[in-house]
């Protein structure tokens, strides 16, 4: 009885510590996914918005900054903007419409906000998301430090990344933080979680730099493209939302799985099958965002 009480402590300890390094991500598509996105869209701007990118960006293109808003990371003043790279709509809930929305902002309302100040320039637009001030209300608000005034350059970045957060799927996610808590096995290599698997692992496995990947991608026929244009920031997420059921089928899994032990958390297998089923997805999700990304942006510039 003693040995079992001493294996069992053991396990606990070791699934606690799994969970402890695992890492616990909020930013979308690694630096390639983001920057597939903003290179599709870059290359369908009109010559009007083409040349106010390049003047913002001070002769940057989408794909430099793509990845900007994650590097914020460093500096905890900008923790504020974490909860505007993910939208949570909970499982049983079918719209973000639905949803109960989060006190200080989330993906949804900040690319509308970013939107806004960009083809207004009105701050009003930004003030909105409560996260977006630039003035601190204090500890325990949603701005608890005083941060620079965002400027256009700096909303156009996060437009950029925000567009390629919000066709990552998990990112708006259900009751298990965007599938964080749910920890997979990489082709036999290594332990991670199912968000981090569809941020980094499944992108860079496709073994494309950046450009080589959006021009392999950027072939949309003309009714899928116009097709895909049509709808909103929340047609969108709602997307991600009727897909999310599929994205937790793991095929590579063994039919005769043990359920896990008390205290020992679920690995579950991600494998060539899991890859195979989901690629296309993936590709298409990286399509969309960056077709509609221009879009956003040449209605913005017009």
């Amino acid at each position: 009885m003693h040995k079992k009480r001493i294996r069992s402590f053991r396990l606990k300890v070791v699934a606690t510590l799994l969970l402890l390094t695992l890492p616990h991500s909020a930013y979308a598509w690694g630096p390639t996914g983001h920057r597939v996105v903003a290179e599709i869209a870059q290359r369908h701007l009109t010559p009007a918005a083409q040349a106010k990118v390049s003047s913002l960006l001070a002769g940057r293109t989408l794909a430099d900054v793509a990845n900007w808003p994650d590097e914020l990371r460093s500096d905890p003043r900008f923790n504020k903007y974490k909860p505007l790279h993910f939208a949570t709509v909970k499982d049983g809930i079918t719209s973000y419409r639905g949803a109960e929305k989060a006190p200080c902002g989330d993906l949804v309302v900040a690319i509308d906000a970013f939107s806004a100040f960009l083809r207004t320039g009105s701050r009003e637009a930004l003030y909105a998301v409560k996260a977006l001030s630039e003035k601190s209300g204090g500890m325990g608000t949603c701005n608890p430090q005083d941060t620079e005034p965002i400027s256009p350059a700096m909303a156009l970045s996060f437009l950029v990344h925000l567009m390629g957060d919000l066709h990552q799927p998990l990112h708006v996610g259900g009751i298990d933080h965007g599938g964080n808590d749910v920890i997979v096995n990489w082709m036999d290599r290594w332990t991670t979680n199912l968000h981090s698997t569809w941020d980094d692992e499944m992108v860079d496995y496709e073994r494309l730099d950046y450009k080589e990947y959006a021009r392999f991608l950027d072939h949309a026929s003309e009714a899928d493209a116009a097709y895909w244009l049509t709808g909103d920031t929340i047609t969108y997420a709602d997307e991600a939302v009727a897909m999310r059921s599929k994205l937790y089928v793991f095929p590579d899994d063994s039919k005769e799985k043990k359920p896990a032990k008390p205290g020992v958390p679920v690995v579950y297998r991600i494998s060539y099958e899991y890859v195979g089923v989901q690629r296309n997805r993936m590709r298409e999700q990286l399509l969309k965002g960056g077709l509609r990304l221009a879009a956003v942006i040449n209605g913005i510039f017009q």
